[in-house]
């Protein structure tokens, strides 16, 4: 299925949140791996992923995503922190349990119209990923962006996306 060149759609966004860890975490400062470190990886990488419909669940899925960050930022406490620079430009993280950016969404479009668009490169990236004024860089801003976008209908079918920017993190993560 082919995109259509004049599909437009309107997103409407609630007020971005910070969502934090659900439980006390570690206020302490870990620096990154030199591999993570590299002058060219300091930016965020926009993804998004295209859920079907929930066909009669009772499960908020919104509510259900807020809560399980909330949960997962236990253990991965470091991606709700910041990162600056320290000494010689070294990439550190301040595990102060600050957040990850949750933004709330509805999109009047059903993922069939999409079609092949869905697919990389995503034209609809802009309509779809949170849009933050204060998110240029990396230093000070939260590590992980997530809107959630969903659509109703009249048969009460739901769609939503996730779209998510992150810091490039290599699996090394951490050192200290």
């Amino acid at each position: 299925m082919a995109t259509s060149k004049t599909l437009f759609f309107n997103v409407k966004r609630n007020e971005p949140q910070l969502v934090v860890a659900e439980k006390p975490t570690p206020n302490e400062i870990k620096q990154l791996s030199d591999i993570d470190d590299q002058e060219g990886l300091r930016f965020l990488i926009p993804i998004i992923f295209f859920y079907p419909p929930i066909v009669g669940g009772k499960l908020d899925p919104i509510k259900a995503i807020r809560d399980g960050l909330a949960k997962v930022l236990v253990d991965y406490y470091p991606f709700a922190g910041r990162i600056f620079e320290g000494p010689n430009r070294k990439l550190m993280v301040n595990c102060n349990n600050e957040g990850i950016m949750f933004v709330e969404a509805n999109a009047n479009v059903k993922l069939e119209q999409l079609g092949d668009g869905i697919f990389p490169p995503c034209p609809f990236m802009e309509e779809l990923t949170c849009r933050v004024p204060e998110s240029g860089g990396v230093i000070g801003c939260p590590l992980f962006f997530f809107q959630v976008s969903q659509a109703f209908y009249i048969n009460s079918s739901l769609i939503f996306y996730v779209g998510t920017r992150f810091f490039p993190f290599s699996r090394n993560k951490f050192k200290g």
